[in-house]
């Protein structure tokens, strides 16, 4: 299994360069160069027959690093022009130096977008505009240069970061949309999270030669983990029997919404869990039998009746499809405090915020899975708080109610005792309803075969994204959470 990646915050990024540049004895310009140099190397990977270039250029390192790369594009005889966001006799340092680096290669530079020509197909755009420094509000030429570069009809390759995206939360309102990032020396964590997932497109990492000794005791704000690092469930021995791989109860279903508790008691069970029951209002008995018989279906009609069946179990999983009527709240009351591992999604996360039932209940067994809107009613934040600060957000959480969070999203934040972790997986075709439900069984049922909360949230989230990612294969659009089920049994396997 490999390790997961660290993703570092802008401030340790910083630090990273000053390190790296200390180490290789080099001056500061040497390592502009060779980011430079980098970019411009998978750009003609990328798009080997690229008639021109056209590379935004802001006042900072970032756009020292364009002026670079529009010098190497000149060497190659290559026609490239600058627009320059900055003036360039504003620029200073590095920048500066970059930048007489272009004009000694005879690079065309236009300080007006009205200068510069449009953009066609043979067009590659480099955005060098904003690096990681950027945070707030996009300013207004700055804003115009990012509209242009959207609008056009040509591939763009972000330097660093897409400018207008911030490089410690993902959050951004004006930003460049870009197919290929290549980021430097360190991974920085708004490229996987929140919106900056969404524009960074493919995501290239160039070291730039700094040794592994720079990286040491610099904390990162994540550790990213994918297909090589998440853990794996152990294979099983040939006498197994099903009592060794848990017994998963699932509790929820209220009136016109069954259909969420018994997609969440089937993905229990083709994720492997030796027993599943499902604790449900007495009218969709019929349905559940009929739609996956392997599960025990019990009816129940208020908390008492659940008390029993609480005994058996190794997990529990309640909220999908609970309601927030008197019925759900009492099973909630009940199953939040079973002497088993909890699994809590959907109602039971509202209930919860709404602090009526559990009020100030913590657990250092559970794991609590909102999307962004269930995080800001457990936190009593606006939504657009969370969106904008997620990490620190699903960090709330955790301290707040322990265990572990799942916070749901495009980068998907699993906060613990031991810190962050992020994962990249699934599409937008997930977005439709039942896939939470599904994503709550998988967890209950990694839980019930011995996991660890925290190692079980992260191949939880993986397998759950992947198997989206199967299914999507002939189209994203229409994709329903059941389509999912027989690719989470092959790939938990």
């Amino acid at each position: 299994m490999d390790i997961p990646q660290p993703l570092y915050s802008a401030e340790s990024v910083r630090e990273l360069d000053r390190r790296t540049i200390a180490a290789l004895r080099i001056p500061s310009i040497s390592l502009m160069k060779r980011a430079g140099r980098a970019a411009f190397t998978q750009l003609l990977a990328r798009w080997p027959e690229a008639g021109r270039l056209q590379v935004f250029c802001g006042g900072g390192n970032n756009g020292g690093d364009g002026y670079v790369i529009a010098a190497l594009a000149a060497e190659r005889q290559i026609p490239v022009t600058v627009y320059a966001c900055v003036e360039p006799q504003k620029l200073s340092g590095d920048a500066a130096e970059a930048f007489r680096y272009a004009g000694q290669e005879g690079v065309q530079v236009v300080t007006s977008l009205a200068e510069l020509d449009s953009a066609d197909a043979n067009t590659v755009i480099v955005d060098a505009l904003l690096g990681t420094g950027f945070s707030g509000a996009v300013r207004e030429h700055m804003a115009q240069a990012i509209e242009r570069i959207n609008r056009a009809p040509a591939p763009v390759l972000a330097v660093d970061m897409p400018s207008g995206v911030e490089a410690d939360s993902g959050f951004a309102e004006t930003a460049v949309q870009a197919d290929v990032t290549v980021t430097f020396i360190g991974r920085k964590f708004g490229l996987f999270c929140g919106r900056g997932a969404a524009l960074s497109g493919e995501v290239v990492f160039a070291g730039l030669g700094a040794p592994d000794s720079v990286y040491r005791d610099e904390q990162p704000l994540a550790q990213r983990y994918g297909a090589a690092s998440v853990p794996r469930l152990p294979r099983r021995p040939a006498d197994a029997y099903k009592n060794q791989f848990g017994h998963v109860l699932v509790v929820g279903g209220d009136r016109g919404f069954g259909g969420a508790a018994m997609m969440a008691a089937e993905s229990a069970a083709r994720t492997g869990a030796g027993l599943v029951s499902l604790a449900t209002r007495p009218e969709h008995l019929p349905a559940a039998l009929t739609r996956c018989p392997e599960v025990m279906a019990r009816p129940v009609i208020s908390g008492q009746e659940l008390e029993p069946l609480l005994d058996s179990p190794s997990v529990v999983a309640v909220g999908p499809g609970l309601g927030r009527e008197p019925w759900g709240e009492q099973l909630l009351a009940r199953a939040a405090r079973a002497d088993v591992p909890v699994v809590l999604d959907a109602d039971a996360l509202n209930i919860l915020a709404g602090g009526r039932v559990l009020a100030g209940h913590r657990r250092d067994d559970w794991v609590l899975t909102p999307h962004v809107g269930e995080a800001a009613r457990l936190l009593g934040w606006e939504t657009n708080e969370v969106l904008a600060d997620p990490r620190t957000a699903a960090q709330a959480i955790q301290q707040k109610f322990s265990g572990v969070v799942i916070l749901k999203g495009a980068g998907t934040l699993i906060a613990h005792e031991g810190g962050v972790d992020l994962i990249n997986s699934g599409n937008p075709g997930m977005a439709s309803g039942g896939m939470g439900d599904l994503l709550t069984g998988i967890v209950a049922a990694l839980i019930g075969q011995h996991m660890p909360l925290p190692k079980a949230a992260r191949l939880a989230v993986w397998l759950h994204g992947e198997a989206g990612n199967r299914a999507a294969a002939d189209g994203q659009r229409g994709l329903l959470a059941t389509d999912l089920l027989p690719w989470v049994r092959k790939l938990v396997d």
